[in-house]
């Protein structure tokens, strides 16, 4: 059925950021640039357990809702406060190319759930992420509890 496919992939769009992030990526390198490993996964992290806050207050109004198209209407506030606080985060160098595709990504996203489109849960909307930054980002992760209550970077 596909609403319950857009459900589930609403539900899912942090993590797919964030698996696109670490999982897809190759280990070493350092950090440096604007911003450290440490802060980008916290600050990456902190959106997500939010996320999935703002989201669990929905799901029971998800439930009532019988249209796909208003239920993306619905979770489109969510995602927009999830790309506005990923794209404030600062990534380290090796990242940061990335991160700007990742949040033109999410806006598009935002922009299409505003207009009732679950067309984006489709495929993978995020550029394939820097090698080098996977393995370094999910030790950071691992110890993270913003990380382990949103369920980001675990596999």
């Amino acid at each position: 059925m596909r609403f319950h496919r857009f459900k589930l992939g609403a539900l899912l769009l942090p993590a797919v950021v964030a698996a696109g992030l670490l999982g897809a990526c190759g280990g070493g390198g350092g950090g440096g640039g604007t911003g450290s490993d440490e802060q980008f996964v916290a600050d990456v992290c902190k959106a997500g357990a939010k996320f999935q806050d703002d989201l669990t207050k929905l799901i029971a109004k998800l439930a009532t809702i019988e249209s796909e198209e208003e239920a993306a209407k619905e979770v489109a506030k969510p995602f927009e406060d999830f790309a506005a606080s990923f794209k404030k985060a600062k990534p380290p160098a090796d990242l940061k190319e990335w991160h700007t595709g990742a949040g033109k990504s999410l806006d598009q996203a935002v922009a299409a759930l505003k207009k009732g489109d679950t067309s984006t849960f489709d495929g993978d909307p995020f550029p394939e992420p820097p090698s080098g930054a996977a393995d370094r980002l999910n030790k950071i992760a691992e110890k993270n509890a913003d990380c382990q209550k949103a369920q980001l970077f675990s596999e």
